[in-house]
């Protein structure tokens, strides 16, 4: 994927999963079938919380990432391969770091993270849009849980991040729904 369909991946995802959530009434919104599934609000939470440090690294000189971060040591592996590698690292009972991890949401609070993350989006569309397409595949930046990957690849995260809470979240209402 060339950034402009990065760009096109990203907005699709996130704009289908924040239609979701904006769609919700308060009883869909706050909804979590055990202690452990989180709500909506917080699925949103957790999406702005993930955005956030990305777009702030994205701020930085590549010369800095570089610093930081090293240059690629691996050639930038496809969407797929990606994806596979984070379902991986769930699978074996990888979850998010506390810094990631939501608080408690309440409804009156849903507009607000919408907006917030569609702002973080937009940023991050933004700054992907100015990029050398060259350098997605140079630049690395740590995820938590997969290690160090190349701008593309965390962008190829990014895009399956949204989708992947979609899922959760059209999951943890189904459950309402069985009951």
């Amino acid at each position: 994927m060339d950034r402009f369909e990065i760009i096109d991946r990203l907005r699709a995802n996130y704009g289908k999963f924040a239609d979701l959530v904006a769609s919700m009434p308060e009883k869909d919104f706050t909804f979590s079938l055990g202690g452990e599934k989180w709500t909506a609000g917080q699925q949103t939470d957790h999406l702005c919380r993930s955005l956030a440090p990305l777009n702030d690294a994205l701020k930085m000189p590549a010369l800095v990432l570089k610093t930081m971060f090293g240059a690629a040591d691996h050639i930038t592996a496809s969407y797929d391969e990606l994806v596979a590698r984070y379902q991986d690292k769930l699978a074996a009972g990888g979850k998010a770091s506390p810094r990631f991890t939501p608080e408690a949401i309440t409804f009156g609070q849903r507009d607000e993270l919408l907006n917030e993350l569609r702002s973080h989006l937009e940023k991050l569309c933004s700054e992907i849009e100015m990029m050398d397409e060259p350098a997605l595949d140079k630049l690395m930046l740590p995820h938590p849980l997969i290690g160090k990957l190349t701008l593309r690849e965390m962008f190829y995260f990014t895009i399956y991040h949204a989708e992947h809470h979609h899922l959760r979240t059209a999951e943890n209402l189904s459950q309402r729904t069985a009951f």
